[in-house]
C-alpha cells in the first residue's frame, strides 16, 4: 500500500477513537514512517496497543503537552498522558530553539504514551544542523527484560537514540533498544507466525526460547551484548525515568508509557559549522572507503539502510502483513470506518 494511503486510513481509525485530526496525522504518519524505514516493529502493528491504551485510560489521545519546568536551557514538558509522538515532537522542537539560544538543551518528557520511533525525533534536530541524543525509559508498571543474569521481568526495552548531522549526507542516526531487540519485532514474528533467533527471549521459567508467545505467556526480553546492554538500560531508567522525574517501571511507580531525556548540542556553538561539517563529512568517506569483509558488498554509516529501505518502500509500497492488517480492519469495524480490502 502506498504510504499516503496508509497514513489516511491509519489516521481516520484515531480520528474516531477521539485524537483532533493534526494528533491523528502526526502519530499515523510517525507509525507508518517506520514502516517505510523497515522498523515495522514501531509502525502500524502499534495502533492496536494504542487503542488498547485509549479504552483504558492509560491514554488521552485529547491532550495536549505542557512545559512544566523552564530554566534557560533545561526544560521538563508533562504530555499529560497524550500521544507521546505528539508530544516527542513538540519536546525535541523546544530542545532544537533552546540549543540555537544557549549553545546546548536538556528537554525532559514525561507521563506521555508510546514515543515511537525514537530516532525519528533526534533525526529532527540534525537536519536543523544540530547533535541530539535521546534516552527513553518505561514499559508500564513492570519491565519486560530481565537484567543481566536475571530471571524475572523488570526493566524495560529502553532505547538510546543519536543524530548526527553530515555534509552531502542524510544524518547519520543511531537507534536501538538496550535490550536485545525492540519488543515490537517479537510481535511482528508472532503475528507472521515466525519463530524467532535464540538469545532474544527467556520464557517464563527463565528457560532460552524461539518462540515469540513464550514472551507474551509471563516470559522476558534478554538484554543486548549480556553486560553491556545491561549497564546501558540502567543510565536510561536513571536519564529517562528518575532524572525527569518520570519514574521507573522497575520501582513501580510509573503508568504505562515512556519518559524521555533529548539532548541537543547547536553545533555552531562549539566550532565554525563549516569546519564541522568538513571534519564529519571527511570521517564519513573514510568509514565508507574501508573495504568490505567477506559476505559484505560495503561499509554502511548507522542510518543508511533505513534510507535505502525508504526509497524502495516509496517506490514499491508498504507490506501489512495479514495478522496486522486483520487487526486494523477489526479495529475500523467497532470504530464504524469503512477498510478497504488488502491489495494483493
Amino acid at each position: 500500500m502506498q504510504p499516503d494511503r496508509l497514513i489516511d486510513l491509519v489516521g481516520r481509525i484515531f480520528v474516531a477513537a477521539g485524537a483532533p485530526p493534526d494528533a491523528a496525522q502526526t502519530v499515523a504518519a510517525s507509525l507508518v514512517a517506520s514502516d517505510l524505514v523497515g522498523h515495522e516493529s514501531h509502525g502500524v502493528v502499534r495502533v492496536r496497543q494504542y487503542l488498547d491504551a485509549i479504552r483504558r485510560g492509560d491514554l488521552d489521545p485529547t491532550a495536549r503537552p505542557q512545559i512544566v519546568h523552564s530554566d534557560k536551557g533545561v526544560l521538563t514538558v508533562d504530555a499529560q498522558r497524550g500521544f507521546g509522538q505528539v508530544a516527542a515532537r513538540y519536546t525535541i522542537e523546544q530542545g532544537i530553539a533552546r540549543a540555537r539560544a544557549h549553545g546546548l538543551a536538556a528537554a525532559g518528557l514525561i507521563h506521555c504514551g508510546h514515543v515511537g520511533r525514537l530516532g525519528e525525533w533526534v533525526q529532527l534536530a540534525a537536519e536543523q544542523e544540530a547533535i541530539a541524543l535521546a534516552f527513553c525509559n518505561g514499559g508500564g508498571v513492570r519491565g519486560i527484560v530481565t537484567p543481566y543474569g536475571g530471571a524475572a521481568r523488570l526493566l524495560g526495552t529502553n532505547p538510546i537514540a543519536a543524530a548526527i548531522p553530515v555534509a552531502g549526507r542524510a544524518p547519520i542516526v543511531l537507534d536501538f533498544a538496550t535490550s536485545a531487540v525492540a519488543e515490537g519485532k517479537v510481535r511482528v514474528a508472532r503475528n507472521r507466525g515466525k519463530s524467532i533467533p535464540q538469545g532474544w527471549v527467556l520464557d517464563s521459567q527463565g528457560r532460552p526460547s524461539t518462540d515469540p508467545n513464550a514472551l507474551y505467556a509471563g516470559g522476558m526480553l534478554l538484554p543486548a551484548a549480556t553486560h553491556k546492554g545491561y549497564a546501558l538500560s540502567l543510565l536510561v531508567e536513571f536519564l529517562g525515568g528518575i532524572l525527569t522525574g518520570n519514574g521507573c517501571p522497575a520501582l513501580g511507580n510509573v503508568r504505562p508509557g515512556n519518559g524521555v531525556l533529548f539532548l541537543v548540542l547547536d553545533v555552531a556553538a562549539f566550532r565554525p559549522l563549516a569546519e564541522y561539517m568538513a571534519d564529519g563529512a571527511a570521517l564519513a568517506e573514510t568509514v565508507k572507503a574501508v573495504p568490505p569483509a567477506p559476505g559484505f558488498d560495503e561499509v554502511l554509516l548507522p542510518g543508511e539502510p533505513e534510507q535505502r529501505m525508504q526509497s524502495a518502500r516509496r517506490a514499491e509500497g508498504i507490506l501489512v502483513d495479514d495478522a496486522t492488517w486483520a487487526l486494523l480492519a477489526e479495529d475500523a469495524a467497532q470504530l464504524q470506518i469503512d477498510w478497504p480490502q488488502p491489495e494483493p
